[in-house]
């Protein structure tokens, strides 16, 4: 009796070893990108709950055993969204992966190589190229203004195509240069920013203390900004074409200034006036009258009136211009060029062919 007990547990640890592994069977695929469908290498597969897993090869592809329908695969990538997919009774599972922004948006580039940010000791700052082309200006150096906490960014002059003056660490140095070093895609860079088309740049990281610049030595002493520029993609020609459009306008309120030639030639004949009383004339009337348009006064050319003298031209009672004078001409406004609004208006074209 015992040995037929025996033989039965034999047989059927045989059925079930054999129904286990007639459950395992071999999924394959294809790992690519859901932007350009490029086949993508080095990805994980995992199946979900052990340490079971392969990576796919250069040309994206895996082979993975699994042991039931009802097994999860995990694909996971650096810089791409995890997808966990479940078997079911498929043998080919194809699987798509799309760019995770989130995840991107902690790498952090430091000299020549990157890390993420939680591992990161510096102190840097990344500046996208959305909010530098949001910007209206001539080179990067100007939008970088009120981007970068601890950056200053000072305009110097208003000239247009002038750039502006940076300061990253303070004020002092030890090459006698306060200036940051710029680095365009690695390279660093002693040209004019202008020639830097800010259309063309991808990034902007600042890097702010020693531990971020110390691959350059004494040349990162004031900081380093890093520029990367945008580079071939793998897409049909195409050309592209934006355009911005704005108005200057003067929207801060004036101070109260000399609005006409009446009423600065009755300042004038009063300060006139004012000089006769303190030099003691007897009639400063009579004295204002007769300098107004003199050497001491204002100059005879610049009389635009059509009076001779400041007797005819300003009532001694209001200290105005009589009314009735009229002008020889009317003089041009200044403020009306300096502060009128203007359309501004901004466009290139950038692409392949």
């Amino acid at each position: 009796m015992k040995r037929i007990f025996t033989m039965c547990l034999m047989a059927a640890t045989v059925l079930l070893s054999a129904e286990l592994r007639a459950q395992n069977r071999t999924v394959s695929g294809v790992v690519t990108g859901a932007e350009d469908g490029a086949p993508l290498p080095g990805v994980n597969v995992v199946i979900k709950g052990t340490t079971e897993g392969t990576a796919t090869d250069a040309d994206g592809k895996y082979s993975l055993s699994v042991p039931s329908s009802e097994s999860i695969l995990v694909f996971s990538f650096i810089g791409l969204k995890s997808q966990e997919v479940t078997v079911g009774n498929r043998s080919a599972v194809d699987v798509q992966m799309e760019t995770d922004v989130s995840q991107l948006s902690e790498v952090v580039v430091v000299g020549y190589s990157t890390t993420t940010r939680q591992a990161f000791t510096g102190t840097a700052k990344v500046v996208d190229a959305d909010n530098l082309f949001r910007k209206s200006v001539s080179n990067v150096s100007k939008a970088l203004a009120g981007e970068v906490a601890g950056v200053q960014v000072i305009n110097t002059s208003g000239q247009p195509g002038t750039e502006a003056t940076i300061r990253i660490r303070g004020f002092g140095s030890v090459n006698g240069n306060r200036s940051p070093l710029f680095v365009v895609d690695g390279v660093p860079f002693t040209g004019s920013l202008n020639s830097i088309n800010p259309a063309d740049i991808e990034s902007t990281t600042v890097l702010k203390d020693a531990a971020a610049t110390a691959i350059y030595g004494s040349r990162g002493a004031n900081g380093v900004i890093l520029i990367n520029t945008r580079t071939g993609k793998g897409k049909d020609s195409f050309v592209e074409v934006e355009g911005q459009f704005g108005t200057n306008m003067s929207l801060l309120p004036r101070y109260d200034v000399i609005t006409s030639p009446e009423q600065y030639i009755g300042l004038s004949w009063e300060a006139m006036y004012n000089e006769g009383v303190g030099s003691g004339e007897t009639d400063p009337t009579a004295y204002a009258n007769a300098n107004l348009f003199s050497a001491n006064g204002i100059d005879p050319r610049n009389n635009m009136w059509n009076v001779a003298n400041g007797g005819e031209l300003i009532d001694p009672v209001t200290r105005t211009v009589k009314p009735g004078v009229t002008r020889k001409f009317d003089p041009e406004r200044g403020e009306d060029y300096a502060s009128q609004s203007v359309p501004i208006s901004k466009d290139f074209q950038a692409g392949s062919i």
